[in-house]
């Protein structure tokens, strides 16, 4: 791992625990057995690092959305394999979900940062676009689709985490279809 990486995946497991205010830098560089100096070469400042982290972690859940859609041609089951793609990625990535859960509900989140990172999800962007055109996705922003979708598996996911609940295969399917349903036009 190189020390980049190392300040990452620190400031990651820091967040994830304390919060972003009870994060210093100072604390950061600690745990990570990086010097001092490295970090600021790295980063200018802890907000950079922050959104950095973001960033990365928005790029890797976008290549994890996209996997095995382009092999699907039936708009329903590509509907179930992005579903299916962020709930496991959430689920196989705990400590990251819950930093993507703080960054999205924080102040700290910026505009520009929020915008240049929605590349990382063109793929769903583009699907929920040609079903709007098609005629088989509720006419309605985008964001407002995206937030509608990413609610119900971050809720559910969530829960899983959490222990109030325990998924199996039949309930995993109904959770889906329910969340088809909130945006489907039939």
């Amino acid at each position: 791992m190189t020390k980049r990486e190392q300040l990452l995946q620190t400031t990651l497991e820091l967040i994830t625990e304390l919060g972003f205010h009870a994060t210093p830098m100072a604390l950061i560089i600690e745990k990570s057995g990086v010097a001092a100096g490295t970090i600021y070469y790295y980063f200018k400042s802890k907000e950079e690092l922050i959104d950095t982290l973001y960033s990365e972690l928005k790029k890797e859940m976008g290549k994890a959305l996209s996997q095995g859609i382009e092999n699907e041609s039936n708009y329903k089951l590509k509907f179930w394999i992005l579903w299916k793609n962020i709930f496991n990625f959430y689920i196989q990535n705990p400590k990251k979900y819950e930093f993507l859960q703080q960054y999205a509900h924080s102040p700290l989140i910026k505009k520009e940062i929020k915008e240049l990172n929605q590349i990382h999800f063109q793929v769903a962007i583009d699907y929920l676009n040609s079903g709007i055109k098609l005629g088989i996705i509720r006419e309605m922003p985008i964001d407002l689709l995206l937030n509608l979708i990413f609610g119900n598996i971050s809720t559910l996911v969530r829960m899983q985490l959490s222990g109030e609940v325990t998924l199996n295969d039949e309930l995993l399917e109904r959770a889906i279809q329910s969340s088809w349903d909130s945006i489907k036009t039939n």
